[in-house]
C-alpha cells in the first residue's frame, strides 16, 4: 500500500520528466495511487469515528454488554451509545 501511495507516484513524476512516460501508464498508475489514497484517508476517518464511539462508551461508564468477539464490539458500542441517549431522554 505505501509503495502504490508513495514510491508509484514518485516513479511516475520521474518519468514525466524524462519524457518517457506513456499516457496510458501514467493514466493507471495514477488512478491506482489516488485510489490507494481514498481507501487510506477513508480508512483514518473510519478508525477515528471507532476511536469516539469507544470514548463516549468509556464516559458514560459502559460497556454494559461484554464481548470478545470482534464481529460484536460494533453492537456493544452501539448499545451503550442507545442507552445513553435513551437514559437522556428520559
Amino acid at each position: 500500500m505505501i509503495g502504490d501511495m508513495i514510491l508509484v507516484p514518485i516513479i511516475l513524476l520521474f518519468f514525466i520528466a524524462m519524457g518517457t512516460a506513456d499516457p496510458l501508464t501514467v493514466a493507471m498508475n495514477g488512478m491506482k495511487a489516488y485510489q490507494a489514497w481514498e481507501e487510506y484517508v477513508e480508512y483514518t476517518r473510519l478508525r477515528f469515528e471507532v476511536q469516539a464511539m469507544l470514548l463516549h462508551c468509556k464516559s458514560v461508564g459502559g460497556p454494559f454488554i461484554v464481548t470478545n468477539d470482534p464481529k460484536y464490539m460494533p453492537y456493544v458500542l452501539a448499545d451503550a451509545v442507545y442507552r445513553t441517549s435513551q437514559s437522556s431522554l428520559s
